[in-house]
């Protein structure tokens, strides 16, 4: 159903204890918005565990709470489940499901257009950047108090979304809202710092691998880069070291759709996709392959091998350039 910030707001208070999750493979808005959302519960006096399949990204780390994160683990008691920042069940691993399958309320959090609209209160907001904006006009609308660290996890949630506030789904209110956090106490600095300039050298011999790959197409209005898993094995890689790549090419003035696949260990490849005109969108170009996401940002997974994965989502970018 259909729910507003007030009937979300009655749910949360009127819930004594509280599970919340976000998608596996958790960026800075799963994992940003799923702390701000523990702290803030806490702050309320709820028991509240914060859970994912996947543990948080070396590059998140430091923010206040993160340690809150924690692996599924038997079955959860809560009253109320609070899913962040996932379009779809299917993005958030089974084990995850399995512990909150006794769970009877379950809010549904988001700001994906391709959301399946899951749970029994769903509040998506396809035109909010990020979900962390969400979690903060919640607060903001409850009365809910909040400080420093609260505030650190929005902005990380909310900048790492919007690309730094560059994305054109950035709107006034993120600006407004990002000064209202700013407010807060929060060192904007240092979190900017920490999100941008604080790579681990493998992350950068990462770019530098991937960069060998760079491969242009279609009049060089697509460019696209491929890891495969043995690289990925040999750098050490961790989650979220390769954030950021598809942004570099991107940056190419001819580039219009940029894309990025990963090989999992699964066999599966993971893809990555962004545009820089609506015109030219990836979110249908992803969901013709059982992905989803924005008209500007979308990904999916397709069978392996690499290179055949490659080929097929490229022609289908071909055919939507024309």
């Amino acid at each position: 159903m259909s729910a507003t910030y007030r009937e979300l707001q009655k749910q949360i208070e009127a819930s004594a204890s509280v599970l919340v999750i976000s998608h596996d493979r958790p960026d800075g808005d799963a994992i940003g918005s799923a702390v701000a959302m523990g702290l803030l519960l806490r702050g309320l006096g709820k028991m509240v565990r914060v859970v994912n399949r996947d543990a948080v990204p070396e590059s998140l780390a430091f923010l206040p709470g993160a340690d809150l994160v924690e692996p599924p683990e038997g079955r959860s008691d809560a009253d109320l489940l609070i899913v962040l920042d996932s379009a779809d069940k299917d993005r958030i691993d089974a084990s995850v499901w399995e512990m909150a399958r006794d769970i009877p309320v379950v809010i549904n959090l988001d700001h994906h257009v391709s959301n399946t609209g899951f749970g029994d209160l769903v509040l998506v907001d396809g035109a909010a950047p990020a979900t962390g904006q969400l979690v903060y006009e919640l607060a903001s609308a409850a009365g809910w108090p909040m400080d420093a660290a609260i505030g650190e996890n929005l902005l990380a949630a909310i900048s790492t979304d919007t690309g730094s506030f560059r994305y054109p789904a950035t709107t006034p209110a993120t600006f407004h809202i990002a000064g209202e956090i700013a407010a807060l106490g929060v060192d904007v600095g240092r979190v900017n710092r920490m999100l941008y300039e604080n790579y681990p050298e493998r992350r950068v011999l990462a770019l530098q691998r991937l960069l060998q790959d760079l491969r242009f197409d279609f009049s060089a209005r697509c460019a696209s880069v491929a890891l495969p898993l043995a690289v990925s094995r040999e750098l050490g890689l961790q989650p979220g070291d390769t954030e950021g790549v598809i942004d570099v090419i991107r940056a190419v003035d001819t580039v219009v759709i940029a894309v990025f696949f990963e090989e999992l260990p699964d066999g599966k490849i993971r893809v990555s996709s962004r545009s820089k005109e609506a015109s030219y969108g990836v979110g249908a170009i992803c969901a013709g392959f059982g992905g989803g996401g924005h008209t500007l940002a979308a990904g999916a997974r397709l069978p392996g091998p690499l290179e055949s994965a490659r080929e097929r989502f490229l022609e289908a970018v071909g055919t939507a350039l024309g």
